[in-house]
């Protein structure tokens, strides 16, 4: 029996296998070739795998304006790749955001990202393919003002949710709320830890780490300076508690903490200065055990490099740096020793890792709330 040639006469699986590879522009170009490629390349399944490979293979930074005033790249979301490839990664666009310059990127999670436009408005979108959605809006109703805590997949309702800390009322009691990607209302959790050293008006949390379905906070959260210990939120049953830190030893000079996820394992990088720093593993997480794994020793390079921030590059790499310096160090923890020094100036790194995804939400197809802020994913002229 005589198959056709070439391409063409590859079976579906073999298909998969090669387009499941390719970016996302390229796949999106693919549904036009013909009916099959394109029922393959729409298929739930294909689309789970394709973002699976793009978070498994491919290292995006989101990178912000720094010091160079350009009204054109105020307003653009562009990333830069991260990888031991010595050669220089261009930088690429994914969306512009709304007219307002202080619109800040929060939060990136399986090709979507999380933009806040106004205080206390969200907005959800997926630049890839090319779609934006509001949240429910929590000011002036029900709260007087709101802080971003996470954004997560709810496992069980396979929901995006953001996390919020909240003002509420005229006594300003301090609470939780749930936006929902499924609901047109906010969802108050519960009570909010009010801050210990403070005014009760300013709540601060970093980025949390997921690990295991669950969100990290090291430092930045409300009891932190009370309890000496992590905030953890378990996403599933949307719950907190506290989590032990790993120990700190008599005369420890560290001036900095930084909780990341390296292969697979939470890890908090202990920097004493500018050259070195310990990288402490969450060794049983229900005795909350922590091991010290690396103690690293960079030699000083021909830039200075701020050291506040660590994330995983991949292959054993992590990168070193701050969102407020344009340098970050790239360390091979397998060769022991400094890769390369990563430049992104005159941008400045936010240590928000992107991944290309395909995948369809219905959440896009919902009626915008008033007030939506729109989104561009085109450049503007005399931008990137």
């Amino acid at each position: 029996m005589e198959t056709a040639p070439g391409v063409v006469g590859l079976c579906d699986d073999v298909l998969v296998e090669i387009l499941v590879r390719l970016p996302s522009k390229s796949v999106l170009r693919c549904r036009a070739v013909c009916k099959r490629w394109r029922r393959i390349t729409t298929d739930g399944s294909f689309l789970a795998a394709h973002a699976a490979h793009a978070a498994s293979c491919t290292r995006e930074m989101i990178i912000r304006p720094g010091h160079v005033y350009d009204p054109s790249s105020l307003l653009a979301v562009e990333t830069i790749r991260l990888s031991l490839d010595p050669r220089p990664r261009p930088i690429r666009f994914l969306c512009n955001r709304t007219h307002l310059m202080w619109c800040r990127v929060l939060y990136s999670l399986d090709g979507l990202l999380v933009l806040q436009p106004q205080p206390s408005r969200y907005i959800i979108c997926n630049p890839m393919t090319r779609q934006s959605a509001s949240l429910p809006p929590l000011a002036p109703q029900p709260c007087f003002t709101a802080c971003a805590c996470g954004f997560y997949l709810h496992g069980s309702s396979n929901e995006y949710r953001l996390l919020c800390h909240c003002l509420q009322g005229e006594a300003r009691e301090h609470s939780y709320y749930i936006l929902s990607t499924a609901s047109t209302l906010p969802r108050r959790l519960g009570r909010a830890p009010t801050p210990a050293d403070l005014p009760t008006s300013w709540v601060r949390y970093e980025v949390p780490v997921a690990h295991c379905g669950i969100l990290h906070w090291f430092s930045l959260h409300p009891e932190a300076t009370r309890t000496g210990k992590m905030l953890v939120f378990h996403t599933v049953s949307e719950t907190f508690r506290l989590m032990l830190r790993p120990p700190e030893r008599p005369g420890d000079a560290t001036t900095s903490w930084s909780l990341f996820e390296l292969d697979g394992e939470l890890c908090i990088a202990a920097m004493q200065s500018e050259t070195s720093l310990d990288i402490w593993v969450l060794q049983d997480y229900k005795a909350e055990s922590w091991m010290l794994r690396h103690r690293v020793t960079m030699l000083g390079g021909s830039n200075a490099v701020t050291m506040t921030m660590v994330v995983s590059v991949g292959s054993g790499a992590i990168l070193i740096g701050s969102r407020y310096c344009d340098v970050a160090r790239l360390y091979n923890l397998k060769d022991k020793k400094t890769h390369k020094d990563v430049i992104f100036g005159p941008s400045l790194p936010t240590f928000l890792l992107f991944s290309e995804s395909l995948v369809s939400h219905a959440f896009f197809d919902s009626p915008p709330h008033p007030g939506f802020e729109s989104i561009s994913f085109s450049p503007r002229r005399g931008g990137s």
